[in-house]
């Protein structure tokens, strides 16, 4: 019987291993290409960094507008990995997340360089100056990996019974 549990354990375990994405600790993915990234994005802007609170909010002056801004100041909350700097120019996508406005995480966001210049430039979508109407849509949020997440959560509840059921019948 021993035997029997180690090797199912050892199945499941290896199961587990076998199916779960490769992760590094505080790291990110590729990015997303840019048309992905503005599907999931509820603003999309390049702005310099005017003002920057202790609790993350930093307020925008708006350059160029390619989603979801309407005036020439906006505030957003970084995502508490990567703080925005006063005085600096960014790219920044975000969206609407626990009530606020966030920079995504992993995303696109970034200090505004050539290579974010280049990549908007490709990307086909047309920027607008502030004030000028565009796009609200704050339908779309960020998934993140709900799914591969609550597999490992089934799997360890799962794995958990079988223990709790195996030493029981084992005192009986």
């Amino acid at each position: 019987m021993k035997k029997l549990f180690t090797a199912i354990l050892l199945i499941l375990v290896t199961f587990i291993f076998w199916t779960a994405s490769h992760a590094e600790a505080l790291s990110c993915a590729m990015p997303r290409p840019v048309k992905e990234e503005m599907d999931l994005s509820s603003v999309v802007f390049k702005g310099k960094a005017v003002e920057i609170n202790k609790d993350g909010l930093t307020v925008f002056l708006i350059d160029e507008a390619w989603k979801g801004v309407e005036t020439s100041q906006l505030e957003i909350y970084h995502n508490g990995w990567d703080p925005f700097v006063k005085n600096t120019e960014y790219l920044v996508f975000g969206s609407v997340q626990e009530g606020k406005l966030r920079m995504n995480l992993c995303g696109r966001t970034g200090p505004w360089d050539i290579a974010r210049e280049a990549a908007m430039k490709d990307s086909g979508f047309k920027s607008t100056k502030p004030g000028l109407s565009m796009e609200w849509d704050q339908s779309q949020h960020q998934m993140g990996y709900v799914i591969p997440a609550s597999i490992v959560v089934v799997a360890v509840v799962l794995l958990l019974l079988f223990m709790i059921l195996i030493r029981t019948k084992r005192k009986r």
